[in-house]
C-alpha cells in the first residue's frame, strides 16, 4: 500500500442513492467491516480508485483481483460489484467518482474526448494498475476534486472542472500510449485511411529503438511526406514526429519506473544525448528523469 496524506476524513460506507441532477459526485470511504454490496448499474460513468484493501471487482462477467493503486472504469448500464475480504484486517479505502455523460461531453473538445477512458470498446482495459508515482498523482487529484467540490470560494467550480479534466487526460494518455486501444478506435472510425495509419504504427513499433525519420516511413509506404502528414494528423490528432516522441517518452518512463538506469534509457531510445532526452521528458511529464527514478 502506498502512503498518502489526507486533508479530508473518510466516511464509512453507507448505501448511496443514485446521482440525480448533478454533473458529478465524489465519495471517499474507509471501512473495516461491510455488509454485502449488491450488484448494481446506473446511467453515469464511475471512476473507482482503490487505496487499500483486499478486493475482487466484477464488471458484467469479468473478474478483477485488485491491489492498492488500482483503477476501475465503469460505463453506464454496466453491472458491477465489489467483494471485500475483511478477514485480512486491512481497511477498505477508496474513492468513487460519478460522472454524468453530458457533463463529460461539455468538458470535451473536438480533439480530446473525455469519454475515451470509459468507452465500451475498451472493456479489456477497464482495470488499470497504476505505478507508484501515478498512484500519488491520481490520489492528489481526487483529493483536490473532493475539497474543491464542497468549497464556497470564488472559482472553486472552475478548479473542480480543471481537476476532473486533468484526471481523465492522464488516464486517456496512459491508454493511448501503453495499450493502443485508442488507436484501434480511431482506425475503426476511419476505415478509409486505416491501412496507412496501421502500417505507419507497425513501422514505428518495429523501429521504436531507432532514430526514426519521416522519410524512412514514407519510403517504406511509397507515399509522399505531405500526404502521410495530412492523413496522420487528421486521424491521430498529432503529427507523426509528435507521436514518435511521445511513444518513446512513455516507454522510457516505464523503463525508469522499472529500475533501468537513466543513461541506458536515453541511449536505448536513440535520443542522441541526455540533454535532448531531459528537455523532452521534462516538457512531457513536468519532472526530470532522475526525479522519477528516485521515486521507484
Amino acid at each position: 500500500m502506498f502512503e498518502i496524506k489526507k486533508k479530508s476524513e473518510p466516511m464509512p460506507y453507507y448505501h448511496k442513492p443514485p446521482m440525480r441532477f448533478r454533473d458529478f459526485e465524489i465519495h471517499y470511504n474507509r471501512d473495516y467491516s461491510l455488509n454485502h454490496i449488491v450488484r448494481n448499474k446506473h446511467s453515469y460513468y464511475e471512476f473507482y480508485f482503490l487505496i487499500s484493501g483486499d478486493v475482487t471487482y466484477y464488471i458484467e462477467d469479468r473478474e478483477f483481483d485488485l491491489k492498492p493503486g488500482a483503477i476501475i472504469l465503469i460505463a453506464p448500464e454496466q453491472y458491477h460489484q465489489a467483494t471485500i475480504n475483511t478477514r485480512t484486517g486491512q481497511a477498505y479505502e477508496r474513492y468513487v467518482l460519478w460522472l454524468d455523460p453530458e457533463y463529460l461531453k461539455r468538458l470535451s473538445t473536438d480533439k480530446s474526448d473525455l469519454l475515451l477512458p470509459f468507452q465500451k470498446t475498451y472493456i479489456t482495459s477497464a482495470h488499470i494498475q497504476l505505478t507508484r508515482d501515478m498512484q500519488i498523482l491520481i490520489n492528489n487529484l481526487l483529493e483536490m476534486i473532493l475539497t474543491s467540490s464542497v468549497s464556497k470560494e470564488y472559482g472553486a467550480d472552475l478548479l473542480t472542472n480543471s481537476y476532473i479534466i486533468e484526471l481523465l487526460v492522464h488516464i486517456a494518455r496512459m491508454k493511448l500510449f501503453q495499450q493502443d486501444t485508442y488507436l484501434d478506435q480511431r482506425l475503426n472510425d476511419n476505415p478509409e485511411n486505416s491501412p496507412i495509419i496501421t502500417n505507419t504504427l507497425n513501422y514505428i513499433n518495429s523501429h521504436i529503438y531507432e532514430d526514426i525519420r519521416i522519410q524512412d516511413i514514407t519510403d517504406y509506404l511509397y507515399i509522399s511526406r505531405s500526404y502521410l502528414s495530412r492523413v496522420f494528423n487528421e486521424e491521430m490528432g498529432l503529427s507523426v514526429h509528435q507521436f514518435i516522441a511521445k511513444k518513446k517518452l512513455f516507454l522510457a518512463r516505464q523503463d525508469l519506473l522499472g529500475g533501468t538506469p537513466v543513461k541506458e534509457i536515453y541511449q536505448k531510445y536513440s535520443f542522441g544525448n541526455y540533454s535532448s532526452f531531459y528537455r523532452a521528458f521534462r516538457t512531457e511529464f513536468g519532472q526530470s528523469p532522475r526525479a522519477v527514478r528516485k521515486n521507484v
